[in-house]
């Protein structure tokens, strides 16, 4: 009689995770999880076919490190072609086109540890630091502005913020005097970011002017303009508890809208424009979305770590988008130490998007959009002091360069929510489950096993090895030889243009428990995997 035939069978059920599109969810009550979601992983990404991979690694752009940490970070690009990246680090501002940094001179040193944030007008990259004059720089010469503002050439306020928006320069929480105004917010003439308020005219007996700017909610619980983000027909303007947007074309028309009194942005922080809206984060809540209608809070899945104290904030997160996704440097807090993490959000995935947590040592971030080139995103590091890396995936790293020649090794891991068939309180029998995997080269994934929700220590432990396989047996362009595997010509079913192919590990029984979570390890070489699927079988038990 065939074995599984008749009484000498045994029937085994079969609970499967088919797609990891959920991304990570930290919600202490692991029951609530979606079959789609992981309570903790690292340095994966989620495939929206439905599979989990080890992210690509980041790459130093400078080989020759900056002599402090990169506080601010902002592009310059011109009609002319000219591409740049500037920073600011120390008492410096510097700039790279692709390789190594140049410090630009002929401008007023910054305040040591201050944040430059700039823009681009007319093809003039403009910088602010608050207590510092303000500067420009045309790719080859800077020069300090003045703070007159009488319609005169060569000026620009002190401010903390700036943005070019509907052919006005704006700057906001301004220095002014000695005196800060942390609610002002002011604006330029019309196409041209170094002339502010409107001159003497004799022969019309008129005297100059200085009213193009507007006190926002002055004197409002001692709130504070924190940030600018230009957005279609309005211009965002955030304060701690509160969001205002400028609609208009000039300074007869330019009016202030409340667009939330309960929601603002915190300090010193970046928000992200991109099509679906502008992110930003929120206090001690995380990341909101505002679309132009509604505000949306996208961080229910990773406040627990909030809440725990994991995500901290000596350092304030900041963010970036980038090829779709959504980039948040964050403090991470575990075991005593503080260390940099970046979070990914990817709004496709799912009814709310997913989330995927990284060690990606990044600062300050940028989306670098020059107009004929690659687009990516710049970080500036905090652990590998005056290091600027391309955060951006598909470089096809297996591990992280953030100085010189070394290389880091990429540390990956995703678990399993909890399985526990039909019936979470019945012990069952749980039997060989089986693991579709992809690598290109021939890999050990350590596996550790969980059981009875209790995560305080593995009951078993194995290794996944992976024959790695690369193949030219694709659709259409195959010659099938089944019965030779070890044939160049043999070939497995794989996607158009691939270079890697599937292939299905068998794993070791993993014994008896009511539940059982798995966590996949990615291996201690610098190589690349991925987990498409994992099936588990088991026999459930009477309970008694």
């Amino acid at each position: 009689m065939p074995r599984g035939a008749g009484t000498r069978g045994t029937s085994f059920r079969v609970e499967s995770l088919e797609s990891f599109t959920g991304g990570l969810n930290l919600r202490s009550d692991q029951f609530n999880l979606a079959s789609d979601e992981s309570p903790d992983l690292l340095n994966v990404i989620v495939d929206p076919r439905g599979g989990i991979k080890q992210r690509d690694g980041v790459d130093r752009l400078n080989t020759t490190a900056l002599a402090a940490d990169v506080k601010g970070i902002w592009g310059f690009h011109t009609d002319s072609g000219t591409d740049q990246l500037l920073v600011n680090h120390g008492t410096a501002v510097a700039y790279a086109t692709t390789g190594n940094f140049t410090p630009i001179t002929g401008m007023s040193a910054r305040t040591d540890g201050s944040r430059v944030y700039g823009m681009t007008m007319n093809d003039i990259a403009y910088g602010v630091s608050y207590d510092k004059p303000s500067f420009s720089w045309n790719g080859s010469a800077a020069a300090d502005l003045g703070t007159t503002f009488d319609g005169s050439s060569g000026n620009m306020p002190q401010a903390k913020y700036v943005e070019f928006w509907n052919n006005f320069a704006w700057v906001a929480h301004t220095y002014e005097s000695a005196t800060a105004h942390p609610s002002r917010l002011r604006w330029s003439n019309l196409n041209e970011p170094e002339k502010w308020g409107t001159a003497a005219d004799a022969t019309l007996g008129k005297p100059t002017v200085d009213d193009d700017y507007v006190d926002i909610d002055l004197g409002e619980n001692g709130d504070a303009i924190t940030g600018l983000a230009p957005f279609g027909d309005r211009l965002l303007v955030f304060k701690g508890n509160s969001t205002y947007a400028v609609f208009g074309y000039d300074s007869d028309s330019f009016q202030v809208v409340p667009q939330s009194q309960s929601v603002g942005m915190i300090p010193d922080s970046t928000p992200a424009v991109s099509p679906n809206g502008v992110f930003f984060w929120y206090k001690r809540e995380g990341v909101y979305l505002y679309n132009g209608q509604q505000f949306t809070w996208l961080f229910q899945k990773l406040k627990p770590a909030i809440d725990d104290g994991r995500i901290t904030f000596t350092n304030p997160p900041q963010l970036a988008w980038g090829r779709n996704k959504l980039y948040v440097s964050i403090d991470w807090t575990e075991d005593g130490a503080t260390t940099r993490r970046t979070l990914i959000y990817d709004p496709t995935l799912g009814e709310m998007g997913a989330w995927v947590t990284t060690d990606i040592d990044a600062g300050p971030l940028l989306a670098y959009r020059p107009p004929t080139a690659r687009a990516t995103i710049y970080a500036g590091c905090v652990a590998n002091t005056g290091s600027v890396v391309d955060l951006e995936d598909e470089q096809n790293r297996t591990s992280d360069r953030y100085t010189g020649s070394t290389e880091v090794h990429i540390s990956s891991y995703f678990v399993t929510r909890w399985l526990a068939g039909k019936n979470p309180i019945v012990n069952k029998r749980w039997g060989k489950p089986r693991m579709i995997t992809l690598a290109e080269a021939t890999i050990t994934l350590p596996c550790e096993v969980y059981k009875n929700y209790d995560k305080s220590a593995a009951t078993n432990s194995f290794n996944v090895n992976i024959l790695g396989k690369v193949s030219t047996s694709l659709w259409d362009t195959a010659e099938w030889d089944d019965s030779d595997p070890d044939s160049v010509e043999y070939a497995e079913w794989d996607a158009i243009s691939a270079a890697d192919i599937a292939g299905v590990s068998r794993l070791p029984t993993l014994g008896t428990g009511m539940s059982v979570s798995m966590k996949v390890n990615g291996p201690t070489t610098n190589n690349t995997w991925e987990v498409n699927a994992v099936a588990f079988t088991y026999s459930p038990r009477r309970l008694r």
